[in-house]
């Protein structure tokens, strides 16, 4: 995985290279029994800052960081967690090392903490990680608000274990990691009063209609029965008049227009989100009880269309699928 990396360095070792070279340097013109400290003293100097380097340099070569696959679908006031695995492949350890998660503020992390100004929610966390040893960090957080919560940063800060300087990696890749966060749905009293006025193909308990492909028997013939209802083979099998029994059926049919703008046009409307839990309740609703629906929203798609338009349908992907509508 790649790291875009820097260097926070500390003036007091590179004053220790310095001694070490100076006294390098000085063993040379000192008698003989002084001179082999001095010369080991300056090498070691020497080696322990290349050594410094090395570390800065190739710490992050066969460092992995991959987010685990757990369900991150809530609603509002839920609590949930992101896993992390942390995985160093090569032979640098990452001592006392401290990893810095950023995301949007839909969520909140537990103990963690939330940057107003620029919307995004943190966590951080200090761990140890040996060479060729993997880890998991579990981290749990409560949502907030209705929305999309994406990683947006990742950093890492490792102090060098051989310096007193500290490397700061931020990850280069675009992790697809996401929290969301549907709307709550508040009840629409009286929704069972909405019933079909026209013929269709949802079949019913009670109707007005008949749907004539899907006949389920016959009954004794009533004064006032069409004249075309009547089943001519069970009438001569019965030696009486009897009338056909057609499958009820009515058009039941519904199409949301969701207006998020508020009375000037120009800002998005005070009680927004009382509508879009309003209209969750009622996708919800149209969805158990088998009623396929549309919607209409008035806010710009991406092909310049002035409006959103969810095609009609019904089950529960087309339900999942306002949902994440109710998202934008």
């Amino acid at each position: 995985m790649k790291f875009q990396k820097y260097v926070q360095e500390n003036k007091t070792f590179p004053v220790f290279v310095l001694v070490g070279t100076i006294l390098l340097m000085a063993g040379l013109f000192i008698d003989f029994y002084s001179m082999h400290m001095l010369i080991f003293i300056s090498i070691f100097l020497i080696i322990l800052y290349g050594l410094g380097v090395f570390y800065e340099r190739h710490v992050d070569d066969y460092l992995t960081f991959t987010f685990t696959e757990v369900p991150n679908r809530h609603y509002k006031g839920d609590e949930g967690y992101i896993e992390v695995e942390i995985e160093q492949k090569g032979i640098l350890p990452l001592l006392n090392a401290e990893i810095v998660i950023e995301m949007d503020d839909v969520i909140e992390f537990k103990g963690g903490k939330t940057i107003a100004r620029r919307y995004m929610t943190t966590f951080n966390k200090y761990f140890n990680l040996m060479f060729w040893e993997k880890r998991k960090i579990k981290i749990p957080y409560e949502t907030k608000k209705r929305g999309i919560a994406k990683v947006q940063n990742i950093e890492l800060v490792v102090p060098n274990i051989f310096g007193f300087s500290k490397v700061f990696m931020k990850a280069r890749k675009r992790f697809n990691k996401e929290v969301i966060v549907y709307p709550n749905k508040t009840v629409v009293p009286n929704i069972d009063l909405m019933s079909p006025k026209n013929m269709g193909f949802h079949r019913a308990t009670h109707s007005l209609f008949d749907e004539h492909t899907l006949p389920v028997g016959t009954r004794d013939y009533e004064q006032g029965d069409a004249f075309n209802k009547i089943h001519w083979k069970a009438s001569a099998k019965e030696g009486a008049l009897q009338t056909k029994v057609f499958e009820k059926a009515s058009q039941i049919s519904w199409c949301f227009l969701l207006n998020v703008r508020s009375e000037q046009g120009l800002s998005v409307a005070e009680n927004v989100e009382t509508l879009l839990e309003q209209i969750a309740y009622m996708t919800e609703y149209a969805t158990k009880n088998q009623i396929p629906y549309r919607i209409f929203v008035n806010i710009s798609a991406l092909d310049q269309i002035p409006f959103i338009h969810q095609l009609e349908g019904e089950g529960h992907f087309h339900y999942r699928k306002t949902l994440e509508l109710l998202l934008e």
